[in-house]
């Protein structure tokens, strides 16, 4: 169990495997879900803030990345159409089909979480992931995440995007290797005297 927004323990959310998305079939738990670390997102919505979240009539779905951290926190159990549980593995599974280099992409996604950051897609800044301290609709992303792939070196090239990109953006850009069998983060910001 997990202390919730209000103060309240959470545990026991409920989810059924749709495809390779999750969705979360009871209204009020979506609601409770979302509120408590901006999980998923709301069918047919696009930016919800909380503030709104208790006016929806809508379920959230979660990314197989949601699902495989709310199952591992033990806050979420999986079904699939049938009842029949739904496992890690399966997840897991999921999130490598779907992700290239899916296991890091998934510890990546995990260290952020587990740090207490709300961890959203990059994709319109054209990194892997936006990074909030607060959430969306509250604060802004002071981060975008890109993922060097396994096996590469880091490159001018990449040294300089990440560079303008955080000057055009505003943001802090993170560059993250794996190297020697651990996560690396290395962040840019452009700064002027």
């Amino acid at each position: 169990m997990v202390q919730g927004v209000k103060g309240g323990l959470i545990s026991g959310f409920k989810g059924v495997l749709k495809g390779d998305k999750v969705i979360i079939p009871s209204i009020e738990e979506s609601r409770v879900l979302y509120k408590l670390g901006f999980f998923g997102k709301f069918l047919g919505k696009d930016k919800v803030k909380v503030e709104e979240v208790d006016s929806l009539n809508s379920h959230i779905h979660l990314s197989p990345l949601e699902a495989l951290y709310l199952v591992e926190l033990g806050l979420l159990t999986v079904t699939d159409d049938n009842g029949s549980p739904v496992t890690k593995d399966t997840l897991r599974g999921l999130v490598e089909r779907r992700y290239e280099h899916g296991e890091l992409v998934y510890e990546l996604y995990r260290y952020f979480r587990d740090r207490g950051y709300v961890v959203r897609s990059g994709l319109k800044f054209g990194s892997l992931y936006a990074v909030y301290e607060k959430g969306p609709g509250i604060d802004h992303a002071p981060m975008l995440v890109h993922l060097i792939d396994p096996g590469r070196n880091i490159t001018a090239l990449d040294v300089t995007r990440a560079a303008r990109l955080s000057h055009t953006v505003r943001k802090t850009f993170v560059l993250a290797v794996r190297h020697m069998n651990s996560l690396k983060l290395i962040g840019f910001e452009w700064w002027t005297p």
